[in-house]
């Protein structure tokens, strides 16, 4: 191991950045906790975004939500995160709506779950009680209202639906 590469193990180390999570990032993050901004959520978050419930929020393997700037987070009914999931700039996971006739009090639903190795495109919004399986790619500003359990798929649109199956290795 190079010298330049062993300073940086060991300064990643230092500083417990998490595996996945690039250093310049995550000591942007760290300093913006400093200032009092995302002192609640335990994952890397872009200083634009917004998490709110985190402790509702679970995470899979090298998954940081809300990484990406202007991000919007509402996880009071539950969030599950697969491993390796990414959210692109703008999206929205929104766990829980308004009651129509009390705009002061949620609705429960079921938890959000996203699979493993999802991709959410720029501006999306996934709502509550969806579920998308292992390998979905949402398009950008897609709005996903119901479910795609089966995974490996492109779905995009307002409402969302498939518009493509996804074969392994394509």
């Amino acid at each position: 191991m190079s010298n330049a590469r062993h300073r940086e193990s060991t300064l990643r180390r230092l500083l417990g950045v998490p595996a996945g999570c690039p250093a310049k990032f995550y000591v942007l993050y760290r300093l913006g906790q400093l200032f009092g901004l995302h002192r609640s959520v335990p994952w890397p978050v872009h200083f634009t975004s917004t998490v709110h419930h985190a402790r509702r929020v679970k995470l899979g393997k090298g998954t940081f939500p809300g990484d990406s700037p202007n991000c919007y987070i509402n996880a009071l009914n539950g969030i599950e995160i697969g491993d390796r999931t990414n959210l692109g700039p703008g999206v929205g996971l929104v766990s829980a709506n308004h009651d129509p006739l009390d705009n002061g009090r949620w609705l429960e639903a079921p938890p959000i779950r996203l699979g493993r190795d999802c991709w959410i495109g720029m501006n999306a919004v996934v709502l509550p009680g969806v579920q998308l399986g292992d390998g979905t790619v949402v398009g950008a500003g897609a709005v996903v209202t119901k479910s795609f359990p089966r995974g490996h798929c492109v779905i995009a649109g307002n409402p969302a639906r498939v518009i493509r199956e996804l074969k392994a290795g394509s």
